[in-house]
């Protein structure tokens, strides 16, 4: 039984997904996290591709509620931690499309109340769209207002290996959107240069292929199938920490879609370079010729060419254009270890502190006690 302490501040999450579980085990000091139990509205029409979208929160037993991802329906104090504004207004009526101008509206409202005390945005591109995509100049709201970047755990050091041979190259999450269409087209040609190197895909075929095209789907599957140096796979949390990432040498993420990238943190941490697109907040992770290669997908317009969770079809010039540069890195990375242990080490301590929990947890501790006076 949990016995209330004054001196302790009770934060209930209401979302237990990857990274904010992760954020819940390393609390700031005199911080106690916990999971909240939503519940939906009696006559609940709204609907959203995220999950407990706009759920209710009633009870006592926390000094703040902190809603990750979605807003939530409360009476308590609480707080916004979200990635970007698209996020808050990701909803329907039964199904039915609503002006964005209705759903940035009707959120705006709902931060504004005085019992919503802070929203916390992961970066400062989730920042800006408060701006390019809600329109939102009400010094009210931004008041309210503040950037926290995320955390990950600190990887010891006899965790960080840089192999010299036998380059293995990761990639993780959802497979078209991601870009693991430019990964396996990437990797084939550079093993005709580079026979020795392996590609590891944790994705799974069910869940991680979201595409109504047919066509593209088993194309790319009979690709992975017939290549005896790809392995593919979706693996738990615990192995991909303890046996995946301590074994890869490149972290590709060519994402077209991206709101934060919590994953490429994680490659960080254990000292991999990354190459990923300079898409969305990437940049705020991964500093071009730094610790990573980012490619440069500015001039196309990738949240109209790829809009909503399912990709059908990838333009030609976008896809060779990824491809190509995908390409160029990865030769550039496989044929220098010395530079892949270069930016692995930088990437080790971009992580330690610019998204060490020294820094969050004393960022969030102070938003905490704000939010409770």
């Amino acid at each position: 039984m949990y016995i209330w302490d004054p001196n302790i501040i009770r934060v209930g999450l209401t979302e237990a997904h990857g990274m904010a579980s992760e954020l819940s085990q390393f609390p700031p000091h005199g911080v106690r996290y916990g999971f909240v139990r939503l519940r939906p509205g009696k006559f609940s029409i709204v609907q959203s591709p995220i999950k407990n979208y706009l759920r209710h929160y009633k009870g006592n037993e926390y000094d703040l509620i902190e809603a990750v991802l979605s807003p939530v329906l409360t009476e308590a104090r609480w707080i916004y931690s979200c990635e970007n504004f698209q996020a808050a207004a990701a909803f329907n009526i039964l199904g039915c499309p609503l002006p964005r101008s209705l759903r940035t509206g009707w959120i705006k409202r709902l931060l504004l109340r005085d019992n919503c005390k802070k929203v916390v945005f992961w970066s400062y591109a989730g920042k800006e769209t408060l701006r390019s995509y809600a329109g939102i100049t009400d010094k009210r709201l931004l008041e309210k207002v503040a950037v926290v970047y995320p955390a990950i755990r600190k990887v010891p050091d006899q965790s960080i290996q840089f192999s010299e041979q036998n380059v293995t190259m990761l990639f993780s999450g959802d497979f078209f959107r991601k870009g693991g269409v430019n990964v396996v087209d990437a990797f084939e040609r550079a093993q005709r240069t580079y026979p020795s190197i392996k590609l590891r895909l944790c994705c799974d075929e069910q869940i991680d292929f979201n595409t109504t095209n047919a066509d593209l789907k088993r194309n790319y599957l009979d690709k992975i199938r017939n290549t005896d140096r790809i392995i593919l796979g979706r693996v738990g949390r615990n192995e991909m920490i303890n046996e995946i990432l301590p074994t890869a040498d490149i972290y590709l993420l060519p994402t077209y879609v991206e709101a934060f990238g919590f994953a490429i943190l994680e490659a960080m941490a254990f000292g991999i370079p990354v190459i990923s697109t300079n898409h969305f907040a990437i940049p705020e992770m991964v500093e071009d010729g730094i610790n990573g290669f980012l490619i440069d997908v500015a001039r196309f317009n990738c949240e109209q060419l790829f809009r909503g969770y399912v990709v059908d079809r990838i333009p030609s010039e976008f896809r060779e254009h990824v491809t190509n540069t995908l390409f160029e890195y990865i030769c550039r990375l496989i044929k220098a270890p010395e530079l892949r242990r270069q930016f692995g080490m930088a990437g080790v301590s971009i992580a330690r502190t610019k998204f060490s929990f020294e820094i969050r947890n004393k960022r969030m501790l102070e938003i905490y006690r704000e939010a409770l006076q």
